[in-house]
């Protein structure tokens, strides 16, 4: 059976107890390599795109480490409709500003892959559905410059050497990050935080589990469980798709530490289901409670997703 991946971001969460107000933190997705959709849009903030952005391909690289966010993308080199202009490159001097520092990319014009272009420009000759060789343009980022990529706010610049032969600003805009590569086997955190959710998805079958979950304020009179569901929907399954999350963690405040269990062990789903519901629980006993220091506490539990075939 062919496996299509999709990974919409690491699910991460935090839950809050005693005594104190909850806050939703943001998902963050894990170190690894991703593919995005880029596109450049006007530098006069409409949010629309720019009449350059036909000649980029729409499909970019991002690779994340703990410090860094490096961004490869696409243009056509040459342009179709003007093969001899723009021999050293399509475009030259790409910079991208954040937070006031500027960030030079680097050009490679001998390795000109092929991409494939999804909108048509008639004044360059661009088709969608063309596959065309390509320059490639790499940039080294800031960790947290994904959420002003998201946002469209990163401001860029770049000499057209084709047809305009001028400097022409930019925002870029990379949304849709999905893993590179994924295989059968993955892990998502599960947030446990307020909000809900669906964040794990794959096209042969989808587990959904609760992106946030609150435990409130906690009692030191009884023991504390959160019961919860993981959904799961699955076609032409022809396999065996087993979820599982550890049976202990622990939260945290500052320095502070409070234990819990989780009673979903292992589950496993061998035949098609158009939507069926696996419990588990989160569970914080009220002699722990009892003895912790009051504060704000948050913790993270991973669900693995292993998908095996007959």
């Amino acid at each position: 059976m062919k496996l299509r991946k999709f990974l919409s971001g690491a699910v991460t969460a935090a839950l809050f107890g005693t005594m104190m107000c909850s806050t939703v933190f943001a998902a963050e997705p894990a170190n690894g390599s991703y593919t995005g959709e880029i596109h450049f849009l006007n530098a006069n903030g409409s949010g629309n795109k720019s009449m350059c952005d036909p000649i980029f391909c729409h499909e970019a690289d991002v690779v994340l480490t703990d410090d860094s966010a490096e961004l490869t993308f696409y243009v056509a080199y040459p342009i179709p409709a003007f093969p001899d202009q723009g021999t050293d490159g399509t475009v030259l001097d790409v910079a991208l500003t954040v937070d006031g520092t500027e960030y030079k990319a680097e050009s490679d014009i001998t390795t000109k892959p092929e991409k494939e272009f999804d909108t048509t420009a008639a004044l360059f000759g661009v088709n969608e559905g063309d596959v065309l060789p390509t320059q490639v343009l790499s940039v080294e980022l800031p960790r947290d410059v994904l959420d002003d990529l998201e946002a469209g706010t990163v401001s860029a610049s770049a000499y057209v050497n084709v047809v305009m032969n001028s400097t022409q600003n930019f925002f870029v805009k990379v949304t849709d990050l999905q893993a590179s590569g994924s295989t059968a086997e993955e892990t998502k955190d599960m947030q446990i935080t307020a909000d809900v959710e669906k964040t794990i998805s794959q096209p042969s079958y989808t587990v959904t589990v609760p992106s946030a979950v609150s435990m409130g304020t906690l009692s030191a009179e009884k023991d504390n469980v959160y019961v919860y569901a993981v959904d799961v929907e699955a076609e032409d399954l022809n396999g065996e798709l087993s979820i599982s999350a550890p049976g202990t963690g622990s939260l945290a405040s500052g320095e502070q530490t409070l234990a819990f269990t989780n009673s979903f062990g292992t589950q496993t789903v061998s035949e098609d289901t158009a939507g069926r519901k696996l419990s588990g629980s989160i569970g914080i006993t009220a002699e722990a409670v009892a003895a912790a220091a009051a504060g704000n506490y948050t913790g993270t539990t991973t669900f693995s997703i292993t998908y095996a075939a007959n």
